[in-house]
């Protein structure tokens, strides 16, 4: 018995030293088996989903949702989400999640919608939150997402496998590094959709030009923020509101610029996310910083990807997790809650009050005089 054992201890590890010498470390095979489990129940997930396209849809009611892609004249790419009459169909993005939407339809001419630019996070692109920005529309906005330079997908193309990530301008790590310099394509990008937008020819008419927010997440958070005023030189005053999930805003809080952001601004963040909510919540924090109004609203159980697809992919359609997962859920709930108070004068009582669904909830709307 005692041999027996022996051998297979000499066995196991002779395998390690095998797999030391190839390159491969014991943990990238669990890793890796781990990854393929899990893309196995999201295949079949997405096998299993189904959705319910809705019929043509008149002035009055609950509106559909309109969809199509946009290429500016820098040759810059965005996918396009809005409030639509034509009926709807069943859909597949890019990187397989199921939809139901009016492809290439018209606006609905039922007066004019604010517009959201959606700024993606770094290594994403613009379907990269799919689930927020479908609800966004279908509540009302025009929603415009580009894919910037430091894209790892395509508003028409899956992630390739294997595929690296671009090396950041600045490390993340050394927030003292960055200035208004970094990552000024990403600005670039967002000021060709704030002019161009109103000439697109099936949402251009039904823009309401004069209420217009961004949202962002991660390096999204970080774009927005600095068009918002955090970078002086990047401000755009046509963006009246922020919503920031997940932000990278060291670099604006570090260098206590976030005073100059003078538009209400919410921060979303997560228990799970450790290495960016607590640079928002904690004392003197991004939150502390900003000026009012200002929420921040933190999740259970969401880590630094919970705003993206991921949270997802377990439900194989993004009508699904919207109706399914909790995340998702609050996310639309709390955004879209914004967007309505700040874009179009809505009340959204959701804002005033604490929610035991939440980790954290803070507000001060009260405009501070100098």
């Amino acid at each position: 018995m005692f041999r027996k054992k022996w051998h297979i201890l000499i066995g196991l590890l002779a395998m390690l030293v095998v797999l030391r010498i190839i390159g491969v470390a014991p943990g990238q095979i669990l890793r890796r088996r781990l990854e393929q489990r899990r893309e196995e129940r999201q295949n079949q997930a997405a096998a299993n989903a189904t959705v319910s396209p809705r019929g043509a849809a008149s002035c009055g009611s609950e509106l559909n949702l309109g969809f199509h892609l946009q290429t500016f004249s820098t040759g810059l790419r965005a996918a396009v989400w809005y409030p639509a009459k034509q009926a709807e169909a069943s859909f597949h993005y890019a990187d397989g999640l199921l939809s139901a939407l009016a492809e290439n339809a018209p606006a609905a001419d039922c007066g004019e919608y604010p517009m959201v630019v959606f700024s993606h996070g770094f290594g994403g692109c613009g379907t990269q939150s799919v689930f927020f920005t479908e609800a966004l529309a279908r509540a009302g906005y025009i929603v415009v997402a580009p894919d910037h330079q430091d894209a790892g997908c395509k508003v028409d193309q899956p992630r390739e496998r294997g595929l690296l990530l671009h090396r950041a301008e600045e490390p993340f790590r050394r927030p003292g590094k960055w200035d208004d310099s970094t990552y000024r394509d990403r600005r670039q990008d967002i000021e060709i959709v704030l002019n161009e937008m109103p000439d697109d020819p099936l949402v251009g008419r039904s823009l309401d030009r004069a209420h217009i927010g961004g949202a962002g997440h991660s390096l999204g958070g970080y774009t927005i923020a600095g068009l918002s005023g955090a970078w002086p030189s990047w401000k755009d005053s046509r963006i009246k509101a922020s919503l920031l999930l997940s932000p990278y805003i060291k670099p604006y809080s570090d260098k206590a610029t976030l005073r100059s952001m003078n538009v209400p601004v919410m921060y979303q963040g997560g228990t799970r996310d450790i290495t960016i909510t607590p640079s928002v919540a904690r004392t003197g924090g991004a939150y502390a910083q900003s000026n009012p109004p200002k929420f921040f609203v933190e999740f259970f159980d969401a880590g630094h990807l919970g705003w993206t697809v991921l949270t997802c992919k377990p439900y194989g359609s993004a009508p699904g997790c919207d109706e399914q997962a909790p995340l998702a859920r609050l996310i639309n709930q709390y955004g879209i809650a914004f967007f309505d108070r700040y874009l179009k004068g809505r009340p959204a009582e959701i804002l005033d009050r604490p929610n035991r669904q939440l980790a954290d909830f803070r507000y001060d709307e009260t405009r501070h005089s100098d």
